[in-house]
């Protein structure tokens, strides 16, 4: 079918949609030969999807768990009848809402322990042609936007204290010889790029001398697939990690914490499949064989979300005009990719690599 498509957004492509903004711009296509068509849509998508895959000690047993939801699933029919298109290009506007309360887009790939985990979550422009006839196949191109949704805080927004301790062992005494580690952080809902601020005590009432106290911003995903429990996979936040002195037996330090987060980091909420926090860890490092005292404190991290709720109109029309390619294109403007089958972010195409049970 000879047909190519751009898109123009009427917002900058790297600046991120929010929950309950309006979505619009203008798609332009072109037709190089005449063509009947049978319905153009134009539509709005958004969805999620999960794949865990479970490593096995037996060859040939690895089980893959997965899970789907949708977000957004908003069609404005264009036309619905048989109509001839002669060689041209048209346009067709398009405004469509976001809804409340969906997650951020995301993309992630990761192996870890028994894990191989994918899961994405996408939103994106979709414009759809039928032609009639059993041998004509329907042509879908799409535009893919980012959305960046607030945060709805349920944690404290004011002083909370948290404690953690080690009773270490203490040969030929009954005296006891603990570590332990008590933090009070002044906010635990952080705006993006913020900064974290705690006040945190070490008291070493053991014999045993504590070789660094570390310090650093935590990433944590939470993964919930069809069939298996909660996967939880932690990363080290880059350039958050610091480290002092040691402490020495039946000392107590007190020491300020003042961590930035970095821009780009914020939690993730409203899905089923996954959820993104934040965790400041404060660890207490005990020499060998002693296992070191470890300090999580939640926080979350992001911008409230905008109340306001703008209006929408879906709007098309074709005009007469010539697309010329050797002219620079307007701002904003883009090439929409064409949708291919087994991508499996398409309502019509089916995504093989997330079956339920897979065996391999």
């Amino acid at each position: 079918m000879g047909i190519c498509c751009q898109i123009n957004l009427l917002k900058p492509p790297n600046i991120a949609f929010a929950p309950g903004e309006v979505v619009s711009g203008v798609i332009k296509y072109a037709v190089h030969d005449s063509m009947e068509f049978e319905k153009i849509t134009t539509s709005l998508k958004g969805s999620g999807q999960l794949s865990i895959r479970v490593k096995s000690s037996q060859r040939n047993r690895d089980t893959t768990y997965t899970a789907k939801e949708s977000y957004v699933d908003i069609d404005h029919i264009v036309r619905d009848e048989k109509f001839q298109v002669p060689v041209g290009c048209y346009e067709i506007k398009f405004n469509f809402q976001i809804p409340e309360n969906v997650p951020s887009s995301l993309s992630y790939t990761k192996n870890f322990n028994q894990y191989t985990v994918r899961c994405r979550i996408k939103y994106y422009i979709r414009i759809k042609f039928e032609r009639p006839g059993w041998f004509a196949f329907t042509k879908h191109f799409r535009k893919e936007i980012n959305v960046e949704s607030g945060i709805t805080p349920n944690l404290l927004m004011e002083p909370v204290i948290y404690g953690e301790w080690k009773n270490l062992m203490r040969l030929f005494s009954r005296k006891n010889a603990i570590v332990s580690i008590k933090a009070s952080i002044m906010n635990s809902v952080i705006p993006a790029g913020g900064t974290v601020f705690v006040n945190y005590e070490i008291k070493n009432d053991s014999n045993v001398v504590i070789k660094s106290i570390e310090t650093k911003l935590v990433e944590m995903f939470t993964f919930k697939a069809n069939g298996h429990k909660e996967v939880k996979a932690y990363e080290d936040v880059h350039d958050t990690d610091s480290k002092t002195g040691s402490i020495n037996c039946d000392m107590i330090e007190h020491m300020p914490l003042e961590l930035t987060v970095p821009m780009g980091r914020f939690s993730l909420q409203n899905s089923k499949l996954v959820a993104r926090d934040y965790l400041v860890r404060i660890i207490a490092e005990l020499p060998m064989p002693h296992r070191n005292v470890v300090l999580d404190i939640p926080i979350q991290v992001g911008r409230f979300p905008q109340g306001a709720v703008l209006g929408t109109e879906n709007v098309g029309e074709p005009i007469a005009c010539a697309m010329t390619y050797d002219d620079p294109p307007p701002s904003y403007w883009e090439v929409m990719g064409e949708a291919a089958k087994g991508d499996g972010f398409d309502d019509d195409c089916d995504d093989h690599s997330f079956k339920k049970g897979e065996k391999s």
